[in-house]
């Protein structure tokens, strides 16, 4: 809900021609009848001010309030999400690591010719590569739809937030 700011300066400006209006029909000197309408006008206009901006605020914390709502009723599948990403990082690593070592070194103390030894670790990395990707594919995109779950969920309240604050 955005105010337009246009509309309240006119506001206001219409408020102290009506000010102006008012005080002409009183007969006291026109540096009082400026000071008195300019005093009105600060006053009247910090209200405002002060009002609009409660306004805003009571729709932020509303919003706000509806996005810590989400995250708390999925925290377990957004750590679920992280935890499942995690674990394929260090599987990944530990793979690369300490698995493809081993490999390598039984391969040699089983005296597998060595181009031979090559083609299997290239079978064997292609082939876990790939198995890691799709796995990786398949978290991210639970994690996409459980994004877009979230999404959707904040947009219908976000709407709810905005119809009910006009």
């Amino acid at each position: 809900m955005a105010i337009n700011q246009p509309t309240e300066d006119m506001t206001m400006n219409n408020f102290v021609k009506g000010l102006e209006e008012i005080f002409s029909s009183i007969e006291i000197d026109a540096n009082v009848k400026k000071a008195i309408i300019k005093a009105i006008h600060l006053e009247v206009n910090n209200t405002v001010s002060l009002l609009t901006l409660q306004e805003r605020l009571r729709i932020l914390y509303e919003y706000e309030k509806n996005y810590l709502e989400l995250i708390k009723e999925y925290k377990e599948e957004i750590k679920f999400a992280a935890t499942l990403q995690e674990d394929l990082r260090k599987e990944r690593t530990k793979f690369f690591s300490e698995a493809l070592k081993e490999v390598s070194i039984t391969l040699k103390e089983s005296q597998v010719d060595s181009k031979v030894a090559s083609i299997w670790i290239k079978e064997l990395v292609d082939s876990y590569t790939k198995s890691l990707d799709l796995s990786s594919g398949l978290i991210e995109e639970h994690t996409l739809d459980m994004i877009g779950e979230i999404r959707q969920d904040a947009k219908k309240e976000a709407r709810e937030v905005k119809e009910k604050n006009g």
